[in-house]
């Protein structure tokens, strides 16, 4: 079996292909390469763009696939609002409930003139 070098940052989440940080689950998105100074320049590139960032090259075994045995690592939290988090769907459902004054239908009278 050859060895081969992942990215794996402070949150334990992997590098993918894409540049973007995976929780590890589809091991065939990972970034992967056979080359020690190669993994050593990925690393200094993203730490060049985060400053926070704190990644280690991470030796690991391939599977029966080619695809690297890595522990899968926690979920990636999303920046967006979620549907179900409470406080944007009381704040949605607030919005909704008090309509604007041009969606309001004028009245019979008002368009009659009487």
């Amino acid at each position: 079996m050859a060895t081969i070098f992942v990215i794996q940052n402070q949150h334990g989440h992997y590098l993918g292909k894409q540049q973007q940080w995976l929780d590890g689950r589809d091991k065939r998105l990972l970034f992967r390469t056979a080359h020690n100074d190669e993994v050593a320049n990925v690393i200094f590139e993203q730490s060049s763009k985060d400053i926070h960032l704190r990644a280690q090259a991470l030796a690991c075994k391939l599977d029966d696939n080619n695809q690297p045995i890595v522990k899968p690592g926690p979920p990636i939290l999303s920046d967006t609002p979620s549907l179900f988090d409470d406080k944007t769907a009381a704040t949605a459902q607030n919005d909704s409930a008090t309509p604007a004054s041009n969606d309001i239908a004028p009245n019979e009278g008002d368009i009659l003139g009487a």
